[in-house]
């Protein structure tokens, strides 16, 4: 009996004891020079040591929580739309819970209009139109008696037609 009752007590402090951790911890604010929350502002923090970079966005009231971050230095990077980026160096201890503040300006407004197609291959040496016609295409394809005009006529604006030069029947436009 003695020997349970040893044991349940054991447990029971183990149980109670805190857990510790190698990982570190920021939880901090955003705000601007006024002191009003930035809400969705990324923070990002790069490991100086590995090069690892981890984010955290702020939420509507301008918090942000970065749990499981290793011991070591680190670059925090701080940007939302309308305000100038702010960079700074942190170093964290095992185990450590830190609470910080970050404080941004309004940064220059940037417009632009930024513009990206595609070219489409155009042939300006002669006026010929070409297609390939799958591989796929033509095992599929049932060619009655094996006339290559049924083969033509699978591809995009080809059609049976007059032959215009000649004045002549011509099976292909």
């Amino acid at each position: 009996m003695r020997i349970v009752l040893a044991i349940l007590c054991f447990l029971f402090l183990v149980a109670s004891l805190p857990a510790q951790s190698n990982y570190a911890e920021i939880t901090g604010s955003v705000t601007d020079a006024q002191g009003l929350p930035i809400a969705g502002a990324i923070v990002h923090f790069k490991a100086l040591t590995t090069g690892a970079i981890r984010s955290a966005t702020a939420n509507e009231r301008g918090l942000f929580y970065a749990p499981g971050l290793l011991p070591g230095d680190y670059e925090l990077t701080t940007q939302a739309d309308g305000f100038a980026p702010v960079t700074q160096s942190l170093r964290l201890e095992v185990g450590q819970n830190s609470a910080i503040t970050i404080k941004l300006k309004i940064g220059p407004v940037r417009e632009g209009v930024q513009v990206s197609a595609t070219a489409q291959l155009l042939r300006t040496t002669d006026a010929s139109v070409g297609e390939v016609v799958e591989p796929k295409s033509i095992q599929e394809l049932p060619l009655n008696g094996r006339m290559l005009i049924d083969l033509v006529l699978t591809v995009p604006g080809a059609h049976v037609g007059f032959g215009a030069q000649t004045g002549e029947t011509n099976p292909l436009y």
